[in-house]
């Protein structure tokens, strides 16, 4: 962790060339003693800082100083312009827009054809159906968050109930394949995770907030563990839907038992968990435990009797 920050105080002395110990140690969680050991080692490590007394002053870094095309290889810069492009193809960020362009002014020319044209990874942020709402919303959670003003959703939740709200965007964060906005919820008075695609519409309103603190290493980032109801389900997989299962839960859920496949995982107890599972036919079977076997019956025989 040491070394991360170091490398991101590094970039906010030279992006803003003037910054003091206490926005860092804000920015960072860490104490201003902390942050003071992390600018000696800045020094001891050849980058030229210096400090400006007086009420517009603090820690600078020479004007004189660059980074050198050297500071990453070739194929660091390839991967990271790529991830940055295909980020930005979704977010439509200015901001990246001037990082991207910045990364490749320092490339050797020699480098910039191939940097420019590696295309190894793309990040499509959109459902399998109409995607361009779905961006939209995206770059204006993004706005939101940059500039700090209140944002007024229309949300629908797991339940299906369709609220209004006012939150806070304080971060957005990709995982299994979708877009997620933490954010604090004016109508809870507390952070939430929200889905995007369960935002139907988003308007940045002109009202402004203070960004509250919060430690991103504490996140409740284990959705399904953490929800209202969850339980622990065991599931018998016939081998020809074991890739599909092992999309939807994951390969290291899954093992091979005297020629079954079994899955083990801790999922939330709800009609979504039910209606996945029936999605997969007569290859899924629950094992455990007997009160979704049951409901699972349920269902079925409600199915049944639709088509009676």
């Amino acid at each position: 962790m040491k070394y991360e920050i170091m490398l991101g105080i590094l970039f906010d002395l030279l992006s803003k060339r003037t910054i003091t110990a206490p926005y860092l140690a804000e920015k960072y969680q860490v104490s201003i003693r902390t942050i003071y050991r992390y600018l000696e080692s800045l020094e001891g490590a050849g980058v030229p800082l210096y400090t400006v007394r007086g009420n517009n002053g603090g820690i600078r870094i020479v004007d004189t100083y660059r980074l050198s095309s050297t500071f990453m290889s070739q194929k660091e810069y390839e991967h990271t312009l790529d991830a940055l492009t295909s980020l930005n193809n979704n977010l439509n960020d200015k901001t990246l827009d001037s990082v991207i362009n910045k990364l490749k002014s320092i490339i050797k020319p020699e480098q910039s054809k191939l940097s420019v044209c590696t295309n190894s990874l793309l990040i499509d942020a959109g459902p399998w159906g109409e995607t361009t709402g779905y961006k939209n919303k995206l770059s204006v959670i993004q706005k939101s968050l940059d500039e700090c003003k209140i944002l007024s959703i229309k949300y629908h939740d797991r339940n299906g109930e369709i609220s209004e709200r006012t939150v806070e965007p304080h971060l957005i964060m990709f995982k299994q394949g979708l877009w997620y906005t933490y954010a604090y919820c004016h109508l809870r008075n507390e952070f939430r995770f929200f889905k995007t695609g369960r935002i139907e519409h988003a308007t940045i309103t002109n009202e402004r907030f203070v960004r509250r603190k919060f430690n991103i290493e504490e996140l409740p980032l284990n959705f399904w563990e953490n929800a209202p109801k969850s339980t622990d389900i065991v599931l018998e997989i016939n081998k020809s839907i074991l890739s599909d299962v092992e999309e939807w839960l994951g390969i290291e859920c899954i093992q091979n038992i005297n020629g079954k496949f079994i899955a083990e995982a801790s999922l939330p107890y709800d009609n979504g968990l039910i209606s996945k599972i029936m999605s997969f036919g007569n290859n899924l079977k629950v094992v455990y435990p007997k009160e979704l076997r049951n409901d699972v019956k349920k269902v079925a025989n409600e199915i049944v009797n639709n088509y009676k």
